[in-house]
């Protein structure tokens, strides 16, 4: 399985490296991309980073279509986004851990925790940017918790918007730009509205996008209600976001700003594939089912950059922030056990104040180059579910919370340095962390009468290593600790249903820790570039929810988070880009793309295969940009392979004995997209995406249900679909 992808990846970086010359200035490389999330207090190139990381840029998201989390990993091998049907897409995976294990961030600022309360009526994901707002996302693969802190076991997701500079050319006072769209895969249509000023020492940003659409379509066949649809349940979406900036740079030391973005979408739907019958029916338990979901996220927050240039540090960087997330989900049915209908009100909400501190001081010391930062991060939060569910008849309503009202509160500081002693690069960091949370119990939850505070704190390293072995050939390697405190649901999430199955809360959970390991190889020449990466991972006090059937009162089982003491993930990815006018004479502007990923993961204790890592994967591209940058296009093959059955986890049935498990098939997608400048000041962009209508259904939507179900069509992907945007700026 890893034998074939490893010799291709070894052939191609043999073939860059033994090249006779170093990369043509004029050639960005696969490494040339400037990040800030490596190191947090500066811009530094990619190719300086002890570890593998996917940057997205704007012209990206733009070119090729994207308007979803989905689809900016789409051609990035080894990080996945989950999230299908009412809920739609969820959080990232990252080399088989996902969830609220990867730190999402946007412009620094962490985004609220997934919360899942198992069912169709209450999962609030963390997908709440518009990706017409973004400038940049970082991707870093491996554990950023000497960084970052608790979340960031899984790597980090770091969004970065916008500001009025990269709309205002050098003496533009104000730029206005429109943009329009249209996304075949569910019949969406968006329009962006840009404002730009600068005036003097300010400068202001003024972005508005709207999109409505419909459900994303599958690719089933099968309508109706009930179990065996395999249609997408129809839905109607509307989102709206407002990113708002004004920033003054009058002087060259300090530049101050704020930022105001408010992100809101509504769902509402027939949910016909829960159905099974008319009200009345026999053995009709649900019918009429309607959901009315809607998502928001508010932040405002201040800025202040100091180029100070003094002896403890040349620059300062705080951030202050308010942010405000909610989720609710209000699911009406008819209900066979009270013969009513009812109106299911399902609400999380996180609200935090956060605030970061962030130092950065270069120094020369004899022979050696320290680029040193350091500083702090402190946030409160403030966490809330109620469920309130009414009825027609005369039943009172019912008032109730499946986790307690909490408080929480965190700080870490964090100290790094980046130590040059020629042609070897030593990256130490170190940070402490301490997390508390306290739960408020009240009168309206019912998993415990109550609980002791839970209190988290853990020291955590890395050390990074870059040594230059020739002038175009770079090796690395990355140790890093990884620490994440349990959240509120898995800790105090508790629910009787009434109906054969219970979860228990668990305030005893330890935090999860781990050990990370990752060796790399980089190499340019004037031919293109590669990245060959190994890694391993292994993970202790991991978090997963078990389930114990032996109780009779409970058939269907009591479930409960609980750590289990050991999981190992490891694996290898490569990526490369070949100038193919270079090494064959083709026309200027042809590159080959190439980039794979695999992973193998096991719970070390129950030795079961861990469900979250993905199959043997990877894309085959070509692309072309006119030497004038007036067109070019991509041409995408996406290859993943069949999940095979000795890497998943035994399924159980209902009650927990077990069964088959589902296994998805291998796949072959191919996506198509262009852009072409009609003027400097018009584009119009588009893309046909599966060209060849292929039927397929992704492992990250599916994993871990068991085999037999009558259904499955209805995970899969959308068929052959367009997408089309036109901008013009004036």
């Amino acid at each position: 399985m890893l034998f074939t992808p490893t010799r291709l990846a070894v052939a191609v970086m043999a073939a860059i490296s033994t090249c006779g010359a170093v990369a043509e200035e004029s050639k960005a490389t696969l490494f040339d991309d400037v990040v800030v999330s490596a190191s947090r207090t500066g811009a530094q190139k990619a190719e300086k980073v002890p570890a593998a990381m996917a940057v997205v840029d704007a012209e990206q998201i733009e070119n090729q279509q994207m308007t979803t989390i989905s689809d900016l990993v789409r051609y990035e091998p080894g990080v996945d986004v989950s999230g299908s049907g009412r809920f739609g897409l969820q959080d990232f995976t990252i080399r088989g851990i996902g969830g609220n294990r990867v730190k999402i961030m946007v412009d620094g600022v962490d985004q609220s925790n997934g919360y899942d309360s198992g069912t169709e009526f209450m999962r609030a994901g963390r997908n709440f940017v518009d990706m017409d707002t973004l400038k940049q996302v970082e991707i870093t693969k491996s554990p950023a918790s000497t960084l970052y802190g608790s979340d960031a076991i899984g790597g980090v997701v770091a969004f970065t918007t916008k500001d009025p500079a990269d709309y205002l050319e050098a003496g533009d006072d104000t730029t206005l730009s429109l943009k329009a769209g249209y996304t075949g895969r569910d019949q969406s249509f968006a329009e962006t509205v840009t404002l730009a000023n600068r005036s003097g020492s300010w400068e202001s940003l003024l972005l508005y996008t709207r999109r409505d659409g419909k459900e994303t379509e599958t690719q089933g066949s099968v309508g109706g209600i009930g179990d065996d649809r395999t249609e997408a349940d129809p839905m109607d979406i509307t989102s709206n976001n407002v990113l708002a900036k004004l920033i003054y740079a009058g002087s060259e030391a300090h530049r101050v700003g704020m930022v105001a973005e408010r992100y809101d979408s509504s769902t509402e739907g027939e949910l016909l594939s829960l159905n099974d019958g008319n009200p009345g029916e026999p053995g009709v338990t649900y019918a009429n089912q309607m959901a009315d979901d809607s998502s928001t996220r508010t932040r405002v927050g201040l800025f202040h950059d100091w180029d100070a240039n003094l002896s403890a540090f040349d620059t300062l960087k705080w951030t202050l922030d308010y942010q405000d997330s909610e989720s609710d989900q209000v699911t009406s049915n008819w209900y066979s056990y009270y013969q009513t209908d009812r109106r299911m009100s399902r609400q999380y909400q996180e609200t935090s104040w956060q605030f970061s501190l962030d130092m950065a001081k270069d120094l020369t010391l004899g022979s050696s180059r320290h680029a040193i930062s350091y500083g702090m991060d402190l946030n409160r939060e403030d966490l809330e579910n109620l469920n309130v569910t009414s009825y027609a008849s005369d039943k009172p309503t019912d008032v109730s919370r499946y986790a307690p009202k909490a408080e929480a509160t965190t700080y870490g500081l964090y100290l790094q340095d980046e130590i040059t002693l020629g042609a070897l690069t030593l990256i130490p960091g170190l940070r402490y962390d301490n997390t508390e949370m306290k739960p408020n119990i009240d009168e309206y939850y019912h998993g415990g009468d109550e609980f002791k505070d839970h209190n988290s704190d853990k020291l955590t390293w890395r050390l990074g290593t870059l040594y230059q072995l020739t002038d175009k050939l770079t090796g690395f390697f990355n140790y890093a600790q990884g620490f994440r405190s349990p959240d509120l649901k898995e800790m105090y999430y508790a629910e009787d249903s009434g109906r054969g199955y219970a979860l228990l809360a668990n305030p005893n959970l330890e935090a999860e820790e781990s050990d990370a390991f990752e060796l790399g190889l980089r190499g340019t020449s004037e031919y293109g570039s590669a990245e060959l990466v190994v890694f391993y991972n292994q993970y202790d006090n991991f978090i997963q929810q078990t389930a114990d059937y032996s109780n009779p009162a409970y058939p269907y089982g009591q479930l409960q988070y609980n750590n289990v003491d050991e999981a190992t993930i490891k694996g290898a990815e490569f990526k490369s880009q070949l100038w193919l006018d270079s090494l064959l004479g083709a026309p200027e502007g042809l590159s080959l793309n190439l980039s794979v990923a695999y992973a193998d993961g096991t719970n070390d204790t129950e030795n079961q295969p861990l469900n979250e890592v993905a199959p043997l994967n990877g894309v085959i591209g070509l692309a072309f940009d006119q030497a004038d940058g007036i067109w070019g296009g991509t041409l995408n093959w996406t290859l993943v392979q069949g999940k095979d059955e000795s890497d998943i986890a035994e399924a159980t049935d209902g009650f927990g004995r077990p069964t088959d498990s589902y296994a998805t098939a291998g796949y072959g997608v191919v996506d198509v997209t262009g852009y072409y400048n009609v003027s400097e000041a018009f584009v119009i962009r588009g893309g046909v995406f599966n060209l060849l209508d292929k039927k397929y259904i992704q492992w990250s939507d599916v994993g871990g249900m068991e085999a037999g179900r009558t259904y499955m069509d209805r995970f899969s992907q959308p068929g052959i679909n367009v997408g089309i945007s036109a901008t013009y700026a004036f």
